[in-house]
């Protein structure tokens, strides 16, 4: 074992103390590098709104809202969460109802936890039925819109979802 003196004579780099002192910069470089890694490789994916970006800013376009504000759209949509059915009771100023709807369940935190519920008319009436592919957890927000996609209106529901009924009202576009 060496005394204090040999330790004294060694070079810098071999002593002991260095060791102490640059495992915790080396520990915070590798976790820095580690965090920038994962943030350039992987995406958000959270945004599903009508957004486009200009410049350094993102900005919402809000043609589907207004169209589904000029028609005065609402909607009852009724979700049997034991069951999994959906049924939707649609109104507003329609020419010709549409055939289908799309049902969007959006997580606010992450893609890959959306669902997407197509809807189909009952035999010419405002009523459209569907099921949901797996159970709601947390948190969602609702966007229904037809399959041509040229409105939309939009709610933000939260559990419980036992027997739930939420009504869906065209918003007028800021």
């Amino acid at each position: 074992m060496k005394t204090e003196q040999e330790y004294a004579a060694d070079p810098w780099y071999k002593q002991p103390w260095l060791l102490l002192a640059m495992i915790p910069l080396v520990a915070t470089v590798i976790a820095g590098t580690t965090f920038l890694v994962v943030s350039i490789v992987s995406s958000d994916g959270i945004v599903k709104d009508e957004y486009y970006r200009m410049a350094r800013g993102y900005y919402s376009d809000p043609k589907k809202q207004q169209q589904a504000w000029d028609k005065a759209i609402s909607a009852e949509l009724k979700m049997d969460i034991i069951t999994g059915d959906l049924t939707v009771k649609l109104s507003g100023d329609f020419t010709l109802l549409p055939k289908r709807l799309n049902a969007d369940f959006v997580s606010p935190t992450h893609q890959k936890y959306d669902s997407q519920i197509l809807l189909k008319q009952v035999a010419g009436q405002p009523f459209y039925i569907g099921s949901l592919n797996a159970p709601i957890i947390g948190k969602r927000y609702l966007m229904l819109s037809p399959a041509d996609n040229n409105w939309r209106i939009t709610a933000s529901i939260t559990p419980p979802y036992e027997n739930f009924t939420v009504i869906l009202k065209a918003e007028q576009p800021k």
